[in-house]
Order: C-alpha cells, then sequence, then structure tokens
C-alpha cells in the first residue's frame, strides 16, 4: 500500500501496537459494560424488584459521569495518564470483581448490586476523559480523526453487541456469568494498560486541584473555537436525542413491532454507525470538517422525519442512514476538540464536551417523550428533524467551525519576564496583578487595540480572571495592559507551561504595532512573604478587591473580562 493510501487509510492507527492494544481494551470493557446493565436488569427482574429500582441501574452507571466527570478531567491533566487511566480500569476491574464473586455466592442483594455498579461507573467517569486524551499521544498527528472515528466503534460496536451477548449469556448460563464476563474484561483492560511502554512524563509543577478545576473552565470560556464546536454539539444532541428516546415507542405504536422488530431497527442504527467509519474518510478528502458537520446534521434531520412518516421498511432505512450521520458528526466533533485543545487542559475540555453530549441527552429525552405523551411519538420525531434541519443553516452562519492548533510552544515568552524572585514566592500566594506598559504610534492605537483583544483570550485562556486594556489621557499613546491571575504558582504555569504557538503569534501581532520594548510590573497581595519579609496575622488581612484605588489619569479602553469574541475571532 502506497504511503498516500496508508496516510487515508481509517485503520492506520492500528498499526501502532499501543493503541491497537488500548482500543481493544476499550472495546472489551464498553461491550462488558454493556452487558454487565442487561445483567443487573435482568437481576433485579428476577429477585421481584420493582420497576423504580430496576431504573435505578441506569442512574447508577450514568451519575457517576455527570458528578466526577470534570474532576476526572482534572486528574488526567495533572497526573501521568498513563496511571489515571490504569487506576480507573483497576476501580472499574475491583467492582466487577466483587459483584462477579458476591452473584456466585448468591449473596447478591439490590442495594449490593447497585452500589457495587455505582462504583463500576466511577471507574468509567475516571476513564472517559483519560482515554479521549491519551488518544493524540498515541498516534501521529494526521491520524488522529481515524483513531477517534475507531474510538466511536467502540462505543457503537459495543451498544449493538453488548446487550445481544448479554441476553444469550442470561439464557444460557445466568446472570452470574454475565457478570463474570464483565470482570474479566476490565482485568484484561488493566493488563493491556500495563503494556503500554512509554517514557515517563515530565511532571512540572503541579496545580492544586481546585485551581486546576477553574482554570479548565476558564480556557474553555476563553477559546472561542471550542466554544463553537461544544455549542453545535449541543444544538445536535438535543433533537438528536429523540430517536434513541423514542424508537422503542415508534416500534410498538405506529409500526406494531414486538421486540424482535425493535432489535432489528437497533441493528439498522448500529449498522448505520458502523458504516459512518467507511463513508467518513470519502467525505474528509471532499469537503470541511464544517461542511461534514452540514451534511450529517441534514442527513440526521432527514432521517428522524423518515422514521415518522415512511414504512417499516423505510424505518429501517432511515435509521442506517442516521446512524452514519451520528458517527460522522460525533467523530468530527471530537476530532476537532482534540486537535484544538492545548496538551494541558485536553482532558478537562474533553470532559466538558462529555458532560455536554450527557446533559444534551438527559435534557432532550424527557423533553421528546413529554411531547409524544401530549400528542404522538410521530410527532415529536417530526419537531426534532424539523428542528436539526432549522439549526444547521442558522449554526453555520454565526457559529461556524474553524479548527486551530493547540500544540504547546515552549521557548522563550516574546516579553522579558525577570522571574528570578520564582522560588521565594509562595506558589498559593495571590491574587497576582501583571501590569505591561506599550509604547504605540496613535496612528496604530486602533490596530493596537484589536490586536490585544486577541492577546486578551490568550490571558483568559492561560489562567487569568482579570483583564483591561487602558491607556493614558495625557499620552494617548502609552497603554497599559493589566490582569489578574488566582496565584503565582497559576501565574508561573501561564508564563512557562500554559503558550502554546497560536498564543504567542497573538502577542507577536501586537508587538509588532509597538514601538519600544514592553515593560512588566507584577504586584502581589502587601501580605505575601518575599524576600524574608514576615506575612502578616490573618486577622489582620485586607483584602482590597474592588477597592483597590485606580491612577486618576487613566482612562478605560477596553474592559474585556465579559466581553466575548467578534465573530470573525482566528483564535483556538
Amino acid at each position: 500500500m502506497s504511503s498516500g493510501m496508508a496516510k487515508s487509510s481509517p485503520w492506520a492507527p492500528f498499526r501502532i501496537r499501543a493503541y491497537l492494544i488500548l482500543w481493544l481494551a476499550q472495546l472489551g470493557a464498553n461491550i462488558g459494560g454493556w452487558m454487565q446493565t442487561v445483567g443487573a436488569q435482568w437481576f433485579l427482574v428476577e429477585v421481584g424488584a420493582s420497576a423504580v429500582f430496576i431504573t435505578l441501574v441506569q442512574t447508577a452507571t450514568t451519575a457517576p459521569s455527570l458528578l466526577f466527570g470534570l474532576p476526572a478531567g482534572v486528574m488526567a491533566d495533572s497526573y501521568d495518564r498513563r496511571h489515571v487511566l490504569l487506576a480507573a480500569n483497576l476501580i472499574a476491574a475491583g467492582a466487577s470483581t466483587v459483584l462477579a464473586v458476591v452473584s456466585f455466592l448468591h449473596v447478591l442483594t439490590p442495594v449490593g448490586l447497585l452500589a457495587c455498579t455505582f462504583l463500576l461507573g466511577c471507574g468509567m467517569a475516571l476513564n472517559a476523559p483519560t482515554w479521549q486524551a491519551v488518544i493524540p499521544s498515541l498516534v501521529p498527528r494526521k491520524q488522529i480523526p481515524a483513531a477517534t472515528a475507531l474510538g466511536s466503534v467502540t462505543i457503537n460496536a459495543a451498544r449493538a453487541l453488548g446487550p445481544a451477548f448479554a441476553g444469550f449469556l442470561v439464557a444460557l448460563a445466568g446472570t452470574s456469568a454475565v457478570f463474570a464476563v464483565n470482570a474479566a474484561a476490565y482485568v484484561l483492560s488493566v493488563v493491556a494498560v500495563l503494556t503500554w511502554k512509554r517514557p515517563a512524563k515530565r511532571v512540572g509543577r503541579r496545580e492544586p486541584f481546585r485551581s486546576a478545576l477553574f482554570s479548565g473552565m476558564r480556557y474553555t470560556k476563553a477559546a472561542p473555537h471550542v466554544n463553537r464546536i461544544m455549542l453545535r454539539t449541543a444544538l445536535f444532541i438535543v433533537p438528536a436525542s429523540a430517536i434513541w428516546a423514542l424508537l422503542p415507542v415508534e416500534a410498538h405504536g405506529r409500526l406494531h413491532m414486538g421486540s424482535g422488530g425493535y432489535g432489528v431497527l437497533l441493528a439498522c442504527l448500529g449498522v448505520g454507525a458502523l458504516s459512518g467509519v467507511f463513508v467518513l474518510p470519502w467525505l474528509r478528502r471532499r469537503i470541511s470538517s464544517n461542511k461534514i458537520v452540514v451534511v450529517a446534521s441534514i442527513a440526521y434531520g432527514a432521517g428522524t422525519v423518515g422514521a415518522a412518516l415512511l414504512p417499516s421498511w423505510g424505518v429501517g432505512v432511515s435509521l442506517v442512514v442516521a446512524g452514519i450521520a451520528w458517527m460522522c458528526n460525533f467523530t468530527t466533533f471530537n476530532s476537532l476538540l482534540q486537535l484544538t485543545l492545548a496538551p494541558w487542559v485536553r482532558a478537562r475540555g474533553m470532559a466538558i464536551y462529555l458532560l455536554i453530549v450527557m446533559a444534551g441527552q438527559a435534557l432532550g429525552s424527557p423533553l421528546w417523550g413529554t411531547i409524544a405523551t401530549l400528542w404522538t411519538a410521530q410527532i415529536s420525531f417530526l419537531v426534532a428533524g424539523g428542528l436539526l434541519l432549522v439549526f444547521v443553516p442558522i449554526s453555520v452562519r454565526f457559529w461556524p467551525i474553524r479548527p486551530r492548533t493547540g500544540e504547546l510552544d515552549r521557548s522563550h515568552d516574546l516579553i522579558t519576564h525577570n522571574l528570578s524572585m520564582a522560588n521565594s514566592v509562595d506558589p498559593r500566594t495571590g491574587p497576582i496583578e501583571i501590569q505591561v506598559s506599550y509604547r504605540v504610534h496613535p496612528d496604530k492605537a486602533p490596530a493596537f487595540v484589536t490586536a490585544m483583544d486577541a492577546v486578551r483570550l490568550s490571558r483568559m485562556r492561560t489562567g487569568a480572571n482579570f483583564w483591561e486594556l487602558t491607556h493614558r489621557l495625557e499620552d494617548p499613546g502609552l497603554f497599559f495592559e493589566r490582569y489578574s491571575v488566582p496565584s503565582w504558582g497559576e501565574y508561573l504555569l501561564q508564563e512557562t507551561q500554559r503558550m502554546t504557538g497560536h498564543d504567542r503569534a497573538n502577542l507577536r501581532a501586537a508587538l509588532r504595532l509597538t514601538s519600544d520594548e514592553p515593560r512588566v510590573r507584577r504586584e502581589l497581595p502587601a501580605d505575601a512573604p518575599i524576600a524574608g519579609v514576615p506575612r502578616m496575622p490573618d486577622d489582620e488581612d485586607h483584602p482590597m478587591g474592588d477597592l483597590r484605588p485606580r491612577d486618576p489619569d487613566m482612562t478605560t479602553a477596553q474592559n474585556s473580562g465579559t466581553q466575548e469574541a467578534p465573530a470573525g475571532d482566528q483564535t483556538a
């Protein structure tokens, strides 16, 4: 096979041994997870549990992802991701093994089942953002879209195969055997992670947990490209959830199908999703990512409308189309985020993305269920499909997707920072106020203000929680950039570990409009211990907050802490 063909092959990541082993482990774990859900529900049916108790199985599985998804992303960004992935699979393997042993001993209770299911969900919650963040480190950058698509295959294949395997195994050997297979799958996942050998990660200055949590949120808020991808995801997932939520109602009601017919419809969705692995590379060679999302959203909307209006055979075809569109859209969103997020915050960004997907399904499903209850499932499908078709031109017009690299640039800063006192300041000291003065020719002032808006976003992405640009009243050519960082430790991270090549390009564009070297001034709280000066007693702490005195001869040119990026912004 030629190198050109290898590059375009959707299977190219499988040539990398580490990716293949971990991919197989993810596939086995996902299939085992679906089997465990079916086995748990059937166990509760056998012991005569109430319907409400049976539905709690799904709650116990998904609640940890909603509760701990973002903290899991923080851990994956703060520690060696191989260790985090190992811990996640150890938790899941431990919980599933205990469940299998207790079940074989015939001492399993409904409460014990839910407890083990919740612990298993905790392992899955820790695994999800970590695995997403690990993918770019396993494959070359050009193979990230293919690797992401194959990652989606593990989810869709498990959705189709897991319940079928579980049903067969329950009939053959009982629920205990299902729990044992799930435990074996996670034990093998642990072994797979242990076989993944790579150089130990160089651990730099590690953020405190709370600081890392909020810095991830600030990054996402100040990254317009990330915002667009996540907004487009939300606009798709809410109406798209109608098919998954109401397909059994449509099958039983309008189509008069039994469980076998419903299984065939689910298989059509699964076949479509798996077919998307082959369709997506073909689309990528011909159209941009933005157009792929447009085409896939229109196709999914048409499939949803078809599921509402066509006879059973037509519904099957519509679901195949919807499955292909589902795979194309989410693989595109996922790979764009992988390519856009900076490595230092990738797991937190992916955790927020996964939360949006789950929240969209959680909010959309009852919405379409309510419409189906008030009218019919057919009306609900038509409304959902119509919304998808309406959202396409709106989202393309106002929120176009523009992928941007998130590669780190560890070169020296363009503005000289004397950080010789770095070890003399407690990393927890804060907030830190930074002022940078720029000399700009008056004719270039408007262009400088525009260029500094991109710098604002870079500062906010990498740690600042306040930013403003002012100029002196008596000297309009003298500009002052002021921003605040929560702590000295986070300021050091901002200066030494978080800047991407794009962030530095933003600053370089602004500096080209200046006529003198910028000057930097940093200010600490008055009671900060530095160079032997003792800290003031805690009871004498007097935070200034918004009451700090301001230079009277400054006029605010732009306070951008709350402003949104313009529609044409080109920052990551």
